[in-house]
């Protein structure tokens, strides 16, 4: 088995080999990955945490070995929540202006540093960090901080992003691993019985008329929340979905709302 990393800030992943195929979703700077297939130029690769695949160009990838795959996996990787963090391989003036979400492994406070691959970046501003334990406290000033930015589906960085990147970029800056789409993300966490129990830092999902999961947002304060629709938007929620006073009517109809606080993949 091969493995890459992406040490781009991003990089698009197809669902098929070719750059008029659709993007299904994005790796972001310190992501790793298995390659399990090759069509030419093309990579297929799969994040380990989901299984979820896409096609990738594979010059935009870098080939790690196994053990630094496997070393990435099990160090205390920290997720950058600033939007945009500027970052060089040491010693080096070639910056990289990578998104919130990133992971940086092995990361240093003494140095302000990191590795990636087989290299060690350093920071050139100071990371924002969140502890796990602050999702119900800090999420509104996270979440605020995605604001405004454009729908794009398949998107997972600060110019541009859907419903499930947001929430999943969102929820991997307080250490908790969810996947990719919204429609896997429901079967994760425990129930919330009603609106008025929500907290802040839940997620609230949203169906069709088929039941199918189409949305998903994260509840924040003053029973709001804060989603991925047009652009990142924050909106009124009950009990009957998600109002938007913009055009005064209801636009997603709530399906189950989801305590994810303390959960680990």
């Amino acid at each position: 088995m091969e493995y890459g990393a992406s040490l781009l800030p991003v990089i698009p992943l197809r669902s098929s080999p070719s750059e008029k195929s659709e993007m299904v979703t994005q790796l972001l700077f310190g992501d790793y990955v298995k390659i399990v297939d090759k069509d030419d130029q093309w990579w297929l690769v799969e994040f380990p945490d989901d299984g979820y695949q896409g096609w990738a160009t594979g010059k935009m990838l870098t080939l790690v070995s196994e053990e630094q795959a496997a070393r990435a996996s099990k160090t205390d990787a920290r997720v950058t929540a600033n939007l945009i963090l500027p970052v060089a391989p040491r010693d080096t003036e070639d910056i990289l202006l990578i998104p919130a979400g990133s992971i940086l492994n092995e990361y240093k406070p003494a140095s302000n540093s990191f590795t990636a691959g087989s290299k060690v970046f350093s920071c050139r501003q100071q990371p924002l960090f969140y502890d796990p334990d602050s999702l119900r406290s800090k999420i509104d000033e996270v979440a605020e901080s995605f604001i405004n930015i454009p729908y794009l589906w398949g998107g997972k960085n600060p110019f541009g992003i859907d419903c499930s990147g947001l929430t999943q970029i969102i929820m991997s800056i307080f250490g908790i691993k969810i996947p990719r789409d919204a429609g896997k993300q429901v079967d994760h966490g425990t129930p919330v019985n009603f609106i008025t129990e929500a907290e802040p830092g839940d997620l609230a999902f949203f169906d069709n008329e088929e039941g199918e999961i189409i949305h998903t947002g994260i509840i924040v304060s003053n029973q709001q929340i804060i989603h991925a629709s047009g652009r990142v938007r924050r909106d009124r929620i009950d009990h009957q979905g998600i109002y938007n006073s913009a055009v005064r009517r209801y636009t997603h109809r709530l399906r189950v709302i989801k305590n994810l606080a303390g959960y680990r993949q």
